[in-house]
């Protein structure tokens, strides 16, 4: 096998011209344009280019990255126009010929720098350490099986081939076995799934794949260098070592002081920032040096800085937006313009050979990663799910042929068909394991999980959701009028959601095992623990309180809560209302991501839902020991399944009258029977209200009124003339029920995942002062 090698001859002048000479310096008579100008040229046909491409891509479901591909070969070698259009051609040749892409490149390759430091950055090493047999097995396995396989068929083709050449068929077999941890992060990202259960089983094992990948490929180099010079060889081990121990002794416990330097809740400096870019421009000098790739010295230095707020998260803030949305598109174009897909079967031995061994490594690669999963029980179309991710090739790897490229380790031929590997799996695996795996599925069960079909006296199963330690009183003094007993025990899990800012792997922590894991010390989550757990000491045998914290992206978090809820087979889960008022009945702050999140979790929450609207009421309640009096809570009935539900958690509240007052207000329409509601839907209802009616009304403390409510207008002349009476007031969802009492209120909805009711109650115009608890019954049933 030949290599195929060119090379080019570069004349760059000196000094160079920068700056362009202006619009109407026509008098310039050179005719190279000035390195800026062209450089402004590359970059704006580059990025106009991939958004036209993507726009006509993105209909079948490719990502941004294959669409980058795609504009960087039309701008390359591959398309070549011809003589029916000589100026295209030329254009072609005078913007993005080899003497005009140095500059180019240079950008380029900083960019790709920056961004392996980012992702050293975000990448928490120390989930190794707590990686599960089943992570360790898959990332092995995932390795080792298609290395002996693809090693295994090029020696056989030296047994049956005497003057069979290797070449570079060593190297490919090898980049073919690896997984990247970037590739599988940003995969998992893309689909949505990053902190699904199998978004957490890929990610360990990619990164123990990727950890294994990285020391195998530094052995290799430095056993290269050693057989052309031994003492260089052990110079450049000794000073990998020496830069690795520099890292750790050093310049990690440095990182570690500006943390504990930095006072809670302030921003890191920006003096801080600086200096740590400054230094990973120097390691990847350092590491060129002594014949390692020059990104392996930043990569080390991201995973000295410790992960999450505050200074990893300010360095991933202060440079990701720039490094991802426009260095990082400028190197994967660029990448792609040095390919010449007309050599991909310029030796078609080479193409033969290089197709079987994709093929082969990529089939051994799905059974190794599969087998694994089958035998740690992970369902079969989940298996073969992970075993496509783990397979999924991307940047990581088209930077590293390029690198390979440009040092003539690979030739042109080698190039072009790892970009159409790169290609082919990057279309492929997304879109089969969109097909595979549906996270929302083990959501939809047989089993009524709602508190309607709970037993008189089983435990009512509560996860609360807390994003600031604004929530947690309100949560807390809801539970507690709830009236927990022990023969009525409740048993709540607060979830303590954090942003995933400045790390690639979402965390999901237990503080029940608290000591024993240093990353269980969170201190943003230390409010939260001691509320919860005096919360359960001043309700000892009646209330039992578990307390989590999930680290993950804001849209990904309904995934955290929903999976919470279904392991832990709770009735009711309680999200806090994405507006908060203060006590002046101002609207104090607004998340539409939170209302964002409430609303995913309404789509595919297991159980029933509680939405709290704190009016800043549930903040001076009995569990607070402010509120000497009874509480009032008010239960509005118009009919329907998450009307009965709210009015069973009602009856709830009201098993203890030294705590809670309630009135269960019905309205009525005038007419007795509803067209678009079933007539056993009229039987529930009249079944619960009597039920309640005769077991509750004797008691002093509980209220039954009966209200005629014809239209929309008398529906908001009562709940406003009761709006301030109460404390607390439950309402029913009651999503796509028409009827008369609210018909015409919908049209002016604001916030639909409150309801009809809930939301007039909610609204500015009303000016109540009442906190309100909308309910959703289970929905998610097979």
């Amino acid at each position: 096998m030949s290599s195929n090698k060119t090379l080019h001859k570069v004349c760059i002048p000196l000094p160079p011209q920068v700056n362009s000479a202006g619009l109407f310096h026509l008098s310039r008579k050179s005719s190279e344009p000035a390195a800026l100008e062209q450089l402004s040229m590359q970059i704006t046909l580059i990025f106009v280019l991939t958004q036209a491409c993507h726009l006509i891509l993105k209909r079948l479901r490719v990502p941004i990255f294959v669409s980058q591909i795609v504009a960087g070969l039309i701008l390359g070698q591959s398309f070549f126009w011809g003589p029916k259009f000589p100026e295209i051609t030329k254009f072609k040749t005078y913007m993005f010929s080899s003497d005009t892409q140095e500059v180019l490149n240079v950008v380029s390759v900083f960019g790709y720098t920056i961004f392996l430091f980012l992702i050293g950055v975000k990448t928490d090493v120390s989930v190794i350490k707590k990686t599960g047999g089943k992570a360790w097995a898959v990332g092995v396995s995932a390795l080792v099986f298609p290395l002996i396989f693809g090693l295994g068929i090029l020696w056989c083709c030296t047994l049956f081939k005497s003057n069979f050449k290797l070449g570079n068929l060593p190297f490919v077999a090898t980049t073919y076995s690896l997984t990247s941890f970037t590739v599988v992060a940003c995969l998992l990202q893309d689909l949505k799934i990053i902190n699904s259960e199998l978004g957490r089983v890929g990610l360990s094992s990619a990164l123990v794949c990727d950890i294994m990948g990285l020391v195998l490929t530094s052995i290799t180099t430095l056993i290269r260098v050693s057989k052309k010079d031994a003492m260089k060889g052990f110079i450049d081990f000794v000073a990998l070592i020496g830069f690795t121990i520099t890292v750790l002794l050093i310049i990690h416990p440095a990182m570690k002081w500006v943390v504990r330097y930095t006072p809670e809740g302030q921003p890191v400096k920006d003096l801080y920032v600086y200096a740590i870019l400054l230094v990973v421009l120097v390691s990847g000098l350092l590491t060129d040096q002594i014949n390692q790739t020059m990104l392996l010295g930043p990569f080390i230095l991201g995973l000295a800085v410790p992960a999450g707020p505050p200074l990893g998260s300010a360095v991933v803030r202060k440079i990701e937006t720039f490094t991802e949305g426009i260095l990082m598109p400028i190197f994967t174009s660029v990448c792609a313009i040095k390919v010449n897909l007309t050599h991909v079967v310029k030796e078609k031995e080479v193409f033969f050979l290089d197709t079987i061994l994709f093929a082969v490594t990529f089939l051994i690669k799905v059974i190794s990663t599969l087998v694994p999963a089958l035998i740690f029980k992970i369902p079969s179309k989940d298996g073969l799910a992970l075993a496509l991710i783990m397979s999924c090739k991307g940047i990581v790897q088209l930077a590293l042929y390029s690198f390979f490229f440009d040092n003539e380790t690979i030739d042109a031929q080698t190039y072009a068909l790892q970009l159409i590997s790169i290609l082919i799996t990057a279309i492929v695996a997304p879109n089969l394991v969109k097909y595979l795996y549906d996270p929302s599925r083990k959501y939809a069960g047989y089993q009524k999980r709602n508190i309607t079909n709970l037993k008189p006296n089983a435990e009512l199963r509560v996860l609360t959701c807390i994003h600031t330690e604004n929530d947690f009183p309100a949560m807390i003094n809801l539970l507690e009028v709830s009236c927990p007993t022990k023969g009525n025990p409740i048993s709540v899990y607060a979830l303590h959601l954090i942003e995933l800012i400045g790390r690639s792997s979402p965390l999901f922590i237990s503080h029940q095992t608290r000591g024993q894991n240093g990353l269980t010390k969170i201190s943003h989550s230390e409010n939260v623990i001691f509320n919860f757990n005096q919360f359960e000491i001043n309700n000892q045998g009646a209330v039992t309180a578990d307390i989590f914290t999930a680290v993950s992206p804001f849209k990904l978090m309904h995934e955290d809560i929903c999976t919470l809820a279904l392991n832990k087979l709770a009735c009711l889960i309680v999200l806090p209302f994405h507006q908060r008022w203060s006590t002046d009945g101002s609207i104090n702050s607004q998340d539409n991501t939170i209302r964002a999140l409430n609303r995913s979790v309404i789509e595919r929450a297991p159980c029933s839902i509680g939405i709290i609207v704190d009016r800043a009421h549930l903040q001076d309640t009995p569990a607070m020991g402010t509120h000497h009096s009874v509480f009032r809570v008010a239960m509005i009935f118009l009919g329907g399944n998450d009307d009965r539900e709210a009015l069973v958690f009602s009856k709830r509240m009201a098993k203890d009258p030294k705590k809670v007052s309630l009135t269960v207000l019905r309205l009525l329409a005038c007419q007795e029977v509803n067209e678009d509601r079933r007539d056993w839907e009229e039987v529930l209802d009249m079944v619960a209200l009597n039920d309640f009616k005769q077991r509750h009304t004797q008691q002093e403390h509980v209220t039954y009124i009966e209200k005629m409510a014809p239209d929309c207008h008398q529906t908001a002349f009562i709940l406003r003339s009761i709006v301030n009476e109460f404390d607390l007031i439950v309402v029913g969802r009651r999503q796509g029920i028409r009827s008369p009492q609210t018909l015409g209120l919908t049209e002016w909805s604001e916030f639909p995942e409150l309801g009809t009711v809930g939301d007039l109650l909610a609204s500015s115009d009303l000016n109540g002062k009442a906190s309100i608890l909308v309910v959703q019954q289970q929905r998610q049933m097979s």
